[in-house]
């Protein structure tokens, strides 16, 4: 991906935890759609690495279970974390650091997924699996506008 083009789509979150799978789960699925200018990442957490990749998008989806009420957008704008940076990382402090060590950030974005159930296990939850279904239109909606 050159600096500044196309999408980037990380999903996040442990595949082992129930509910906490649904961001890497909906971000698969994006896989298969095979759209245009589409890049998608699938990880266990947010690491500084993600940074480079990060630089050179226009728009990054971060996609990720939440505890709150869900689905649902919201902007992500850099923002320097208050801790050292480690080898997790918050979806703010990567636009930060991607504007640090490269220059550029993009717009950011977190999708949030509605989770209920973190127990070790890989089956979502009937609320997670609602709300992915929810997600999944809200994401398509946002990458066929451009």
């Amino acid at each position: 991906m050159q600096a500044g083009t196309g999408r980037l789509l990380i999903g996040y979150g442990n595949e082992l935890r129930g509910d906490d799978a649904a961001g890497p789960v909906l971000v698969r699925e994006a896989m298969a759609w095979r759209l245009p200018e589409v890049e998608c990442l699938v990880t266990h957490q947010l690491t500084p690495e993600l940074a480079d990749p990060i630089s050179r998008c226009r728009e990054v989806v971060f996609v990720d279970a939440t505890t709150g009420e869900g689905p649902g957008w919201r902007a992500v704008e850099p923002q320097a974390g208050q801790k050292a940076l480690g080898h997790a990382c918050q979806p703010e402090e990567l636009l930060a650091l991607a504007q640090a060590l490269y220059g550029r950030a993009p717009q950011g974005w977190l999708l949030g997924l509605p989770a209920v159930e973190f127990g070790f296990g890989e089956a979502l939850s009937a609320a997670a699996q609602e709300g992915l279904e929810q997600g999944r239109k809200m994401l398509r909606e946002k990458l066929a506008g451009g």
